[in-house]
């Protein structure tokens, strides 16, 4: 009996041994997926970003008119009929969209560390120089929530025409 005791408690201890080494595997390839899942994600929202900012580009080269409409809300975004305000309206709220999603991508560390720089570079210039931005933010502000709001509106007050509204 006490030779099979012996037996018995050698192989339960293989056994532990060897679950031990199964568990550290086990961690190991779970380390690794998730490794390689977050890199996945990334991937797919960069994409994701790219896409939703590169739409308002695409539809002003695919069309003349709204480009020269953009060119016109941007010289005297006050003195452009209302159907030309309609489409550039429209535009920025695109952009701001773009910048939005963006914004709370790389506040959750979603996105890519060099895209961020870019967009915020870019769309921050948009806010800061362009004057239909500033009637665009007058007018549609509170349909984006904090701290998004907040961010765009010190970028939207650097703008040279904002606080010169003319009717």
């Amino acid at each position: 009996m006490a030779g099979d005791r012996t037996g018995l408690e050698k192989a339960a201890l293989i056994a532990e041994v060897l679950g031990g080494i199964a568990v550290v595997v086990s961690v190991i390839y779970l380390a690794v997926q998730i490794a390689d899942n977050t890199r996945m994600l990334r991937s797919q929202t960069h994409h994701s970003a790219l896409d939703a900012l590169q739409k308002p580009f695409e539809m002003m080269l695919e069309s003349d008119s709204l480009s020269e409409q953009l060119v016109s809300c941007r010289s005297d975004p006050y003195g452009v009929p209302e159907f030309v305000w309609s489409r550039c309206h429209n535009y920025y709220f695109m952009q701001a969209n773009g910048w939005e999603y963006t914004y709370y991508q790389e506040l959750e560390q979603a996105l890519p560390p060099s895209l961020w720089p870019g967009v915020d570079g870019y769309m921050g210039g948009q806010a800061r120089g362009n004057p239909g931005w500033v009637r665009f933010w007058e007018e549609t502000s509170d349909g984006f929530g904090e701290p998004f709001r907040s961010y765009i509106q010190q970028r939207i007050a650097e703008n040279p025409a904002y606080g010169q509204r003319r009717d």
